[in-house]
């Protein structure tokens, strides 16, 4: 009997090449300790630099300085990408504050930029994949720290913030508590008048199970205030823009999938649902509900 023997045709490269360099951070000066922040990147004959740590991450590690920390990032990112728009070369390029430490040029031949991302972050960046979308064990883990709910009232305070520079008015109606049919405890609402109550509720890919299961609690004070008292109700829930160069596919997945999920709930709750990706699309879902 004559074997066939085939022959194993190797696979062809992706045709595009990019280049990246992974983009350190060393919070305290001298210690050597440094955080794979970002990366700069030429794709397409665009070079930039773009900010991959999210900001909930930097609150678990930097507790309430999370937030500053992040400011201090994406102001030097910008620094950055300034300094490209007038010499768009990513191999000679220089940080432009004492703190930041630029990785090796790496070339990566990939089908698009969001790869060229993806093997950047698992390359150099262990934080990227800290956490895992549906991994309940690290959501109870992390559930009872405080940090995780700071990043829920900074949503509602920058969407109130920019309610209140439209009209004034509502300046009472914001943060407000009421009790629920026969409740012993008031159930504070992030937003309350005669005719609406809304909750301002968030998903995170980080520690994402714990916002789905706020966002249902909400849901259910929201349909026990409808009950109550007749009132409109409305449920806003923030969340970052799929496109961000921060998620992942799986966390994008994620986010699509709990948003449509919260969704189908509302509608069987009857209560009003409004997804955003920005404060200012959270900001228009509100003032159109009054």
């Amino acid at each position: 009997m004559n074997a066939m023997i085939t022959e194993a045709v190797p696979t062809a490269l992706p045709a595009q090449v990019g280049l990246w360099r992974a983009i350190y951070w060393e919070p305290v000066m001298a210690t050597g300790e440094r955080i794979c922040v970002g990366f700069l990147t030429n794709w397409g004959g665009e070079a930039k630099a773009v900010l991959t740590i999210r900001q909930d991450l930097l609150s678990a590690i930097f507790g309430a300085a999370g937030p500053k920390a992040h400011a201090l990032l994406d102001r030097a990112l910008r620094l950055i990408n300034a300094r490209l728009a007038d010499a768009p070369e990513i191999q000679g390029a220089q940080p432009p504050m004492t703190g930041l430490y630029y990785g090796p040029t790496e070339t990566s031949h990939v089908n698009s930029y969001a790869d060229l991302l993806q093997i950047g972050k698992l390359m150099s960046s262990s934080l990227a994949a800290m956490s895992e979308p549906d991994n309940p064990e690290s959501a109870d883990l992390i559930e009872a720290a405080s940090e995780q709910r700071q990043p829920a009232r900074q949503f509602a305070s920058r969407v109130r913030d920019l309610a209140l520079a439209r009209d004034k008015r509502l300046a009472g109606f914001f943060n407000r508590e009421a009790s629920l049919m026969a409740a012993r405890r008031p159930v504070r609402f992030g937003f309350l008048s005669d005719s609406l109550a809304a909750q301002f509720g968030l998903l995170q890919p980080t520690n994402i199970n714990s916002y789905v299961r706020a966002a249902r609690g909400m849901l259910a004070e929201l349909s026990l205030a409808r009950r109550a008292s007749g009132r409109a109700n409305l449920l806003i829930l923030g969340y970052p823009p799929l496109a961000s160069a921060t998620l992942t596919d799986k966390e994008r997945s994620a986010i699509a999938d709990y948003s449509e999920d919260l969704s189908q709930q509302a509608k069987e709750l009857e209560v009003g649902f409004a997804a955003a990706d920005n404060d200012v699309q959270a900001c228009d879902a509100l003032l159109a509900a009054l």
